[in-house]
């Protein structure tokens, strides 16, 4: 591999967990445009266990396009954990290939300083003029789809 393909890909990278942590900053301080400016007009979100540190176990949800994305964000319950309100992400294996990228990592929701979420996630990107997310798929840690997933991102070749 060109030092300028090396260079390339390195660029890449840095935007695709740059795009990844703006969305969590976005979402923390209720910056819904910022937050849709990380994702694909049809970006497909699917988070199990959305009340996961609420006292409450519910299905999967699945979120298509911006409007769902919005509609989430602007959500009594989203809206309810701010100001006091964190997501953080990593760490992170990110597999570029070309103008598409599969990143798997964890990410954490603290509210009120404790720790209220711990996911394992599988996000797919995609580059066009600028990295964006296509799609995620976030699971509760302890649940057999969130080891399903680690270990499926792993297979993809995730080797570091």
């Amino acid at each position: 591999m060109s030092l300028e393909d090396r260079i390339t890909r390195v660029e890449a990278e840095l935007a695709i967990r740059n795009v990844i942590a703006r969305y969590g900053m976005a979402a923390d301080c209720g910056d819904i445009e910022s937050a849709l400016a990380c994702h694909a007009e049809d970006a497909v979100y699917v988070v199990s266990n959305p009340n996961a540190g609420r006292g409450g176990a519910t299905g999967d949800i699945e979120l298509k396009g911006h409007k769902a994305i919005s509609d989430m964000l602007s959500s009594e319950m989203h809206q309810s954990l701010l100001p006091d309100c964190a997501h953080t992400v990593g760490p992170l294996l990110v597999e570029v290939d070309g103008h598409s990228a599969s990143v798997l990592g964890y990410s954490r929701v603290y509210h009120d300083q404790k720790l209220m979420r711990l996911a394992i996630n599988h996000w797919t990107l995609r580059e066009d003029g600028s990295w964006k997310i296509a799609r995620r798929e976030s699971r509760v840690m302890g649940e057999t789809a969130a080891q399903d997933l680690l270990k499926k991102g792993l297979q993809r070749g995730h080797q570091g």
